[in-house]
């Protein structure tokens, strides 16, 4: 049995120089690295146009109110709290006078008096002679009406009423007697009233 050749087969040839030229691997130092390629920009992608608004129809009624413009903001200031002095405490009178209700107040009451002619004379007349006659020229009937019932009032207890007659019918002598009769009885009463006074 042969042996089988191990290794390269004779007609296997290698060429090598006799000098083989240096290689001069460098520094690590030296190398510049080289600068990076410039990454392509992305292109500007165009926005989309915004959708137009729907034109209403006139037949629609629709009706566009304009955009509210934004509200201004006011700086804010700082207002120092004021100290008010605290109300007193009132009596409970006063308290309970103020949550009454206020009255408004009324006219004076006031009594219509119907007269004759002749009396209405009489009263213009006395109503002269006071204002002539007095410092107060310009006294009032009213004043001078309440003079004569501030007269009548005080001696209405020397009043004697017993001796003045009925009046009876209109137009009878007694009804035209009546006035007559009542002035004599108050002129009496004023007149004890007078005395009574000076006493």
């Amino acid at each position: 049995m042969a042996k089988e050749n191990r290794g390269l087969p004779p007609s296997f040839k290698i060429d090598i120089p006799d000098r083989p030229a240096p290689v001069d691997l460098g520094d690590y130092l030296d190398e510049v690295e080289a600068a990076p390629a410039p990454r392509p920009t992305p292109k500007a992608v165009a926005p989309s146009p915004a959708p137009l608004p729907q034109v209403a129809r006139a037949s629609e009624n629709v009706v566009e109110f304009p955009k509210a413009a934004a509200p201004v903001v006011a700086r804010e200031e700082v207002v120092e709290p004021v100290s008010l002095p605290k109300p007193q405490a009132e009596p409970d009178a006063q308290a309970q006078s103020k949550r009454r209700r206020r009255r408004i107040p009324k006219a004076p009451p006031r009594k219509q008096i119907n007269t004759t002619p002749e009396t209405q004379r009489m009263i213009d007349e006395i109503i002269d002679f006071v204002q002539s006659y007095s410092v107060q020229r310009d006294a009032k009937a009213s004043e001078i009406f309440h003079a004569l019932v501030l007269a009548l009032h005080e001696s209405t207890e020397f009043l004697d009423l017993s001796t003045v007659p009925a009046r009876g019918r209109w137009g009878t002598p007694t009804a035209q007697a009546f006035p007559i009769s009542l002035k004599s009885a108050i002129k009496a009463a004023i007149a004890q009233s007078h005395k009574k006074n000076q006493r």
